[in-house]
């Protein structure tokens, strides 16, 4: 094979914060020093003129607003669907005209998870072309540095982290606090939606005076809350991968989850599964668990997350890239 260039659209680093941001720092990182005898990969960091290449990577769905550029070749990633949910139909017979467009015109169709391709294929026309699973890279973060967050105080704590939006189901969490007053409970991430009013107003309600809303945390915060943390509570509904029970488990923390989404694929037994969402009985959930968390438990949640490796992420679609390539020569 001739020598080709490969484009990662990236412009997503412009916000570190978000999950779509860590990947492409992740993929800045990796790529940025990759050395390959076929391919030269080209990152695309922000909006400037398009550089004509063999490949163009899509490397969310979120991209699809902006012209691919002049390239042979096309490969669309989708993280999730959860415009379905969230818009109003007009809005979601729009993304789905965009995204249909994008699956048409791609030499290669993949998902984070074979939850969301069930959805992409059952949302989509599809006309023969096969969905394919890479499951996202996950940055090691368990050896990095922490700093101990002001907000926190000096009693036992569980933690959980995500954009404060009803999917992610925060609200009961807060309720759930009603019921471990011995505990107090850190819900960090971006707080600008809606919903956050909502989770203050429960905070507020909390006869108990156990539960923090913290907004956006740094890196180095975050880390020291999964280290000091009793456990990391995700009842989420709506994940196309579930990145924070991955990271939970770097540190060897019992992660608690819905059964709902991707969660208990991406966990794969290695999660605490919440038999239904009601606060009581989530509390009495993990009243009766936490304590039967042992080591060996914590060893398994370890080995667990590092099967997430960039190495293996990265492989994957390199691999990808040279059979649609290779097939074209």
């Amino acid at each position: 094979m001739n020598r080709k260039t490969v484009l990662l659209d990236i412009r997503e680093i412009a916000n570190p914060t978000s999950g779509f941001g860590q990947i492409c720092k992740n993929y800045a990182e990796w790529y940025g020093s990759m050395s390959d005898p076929q391919l030269d990969f080209v990152l695309l960091t922000e909006p400037r003129l398009l550089p004509e290449v063999d490949l163009w990577h899509a490397t969310n769905q979120q991209q699809l607003k902006h012209r691919h550029g002049r390239c042979r070749h096309f490969v669309l990633t989708i993280h999730d669907l959860n415009y379905l949910t969230e818009k109003n139909w007009l809005r979601q017979m729009k993304h789905n005209f965009i995204l249909q467009h994008a699956i048409n015109k791609a030499d290669a169709v993949v998902t984070i998870s074979n939850y969301v391709a069930r959805q992409v294929e059952h949302q989509f026309r599809m006309n023969g072309k096969p969905v394919r699973v890479v499951y996202n890279g996950v940055e090691d973060i368990s050896r990095q540095a922490e700093s101990r967050p002001a907000f926190v105080g000096d009693r036992p704590f569980f933690f959980t982290i995500g954009q404060i939006r009803k999917k992610k189901n925060q609200h009961l969490l807060v309720d759930m606090m009603r019921h471990l007053p011995d505990f107090d409970l850190y819900i960090s991430g971006d707080d600008h939606f809606a919903h956050a009013a909502t989770v203050r107003r429960r905070i507020a309600d909390l006869p108990t005076a156990n539960a923090c809303l913290t907004g956006k945390i740094t890196a180095e915060e975050k880390v020291w809350l999964y280290r000091h943390c009793q456990a990391l509570l995700f009842p989420s509904v709506g994940e196309g991968f579930g990145l924070p029970a991955i990271e939970a488990m770097q540190f060897g923390k019992p992660v608690f989850i819905a059964n709902a989404t991707c969660l208990p694929e991406i966990c794969d037994g290695h999660a605490l599964v919440w038999p239904d969402l009601n606060p009581a009985s989530m509390a009495a959930f993990v009243k009766t668990r936490l304590p039967l968390f042992d080591d060996i438990m914590a060893q398994a949640c370890k080995d667990h997350a590092a099967t997430f490796s960039y190495q293996r992420h990265t492989d994957a679609y390199i691999q990808l890239y040279k059979q649609i390539l290779m097939s074209c020569d």
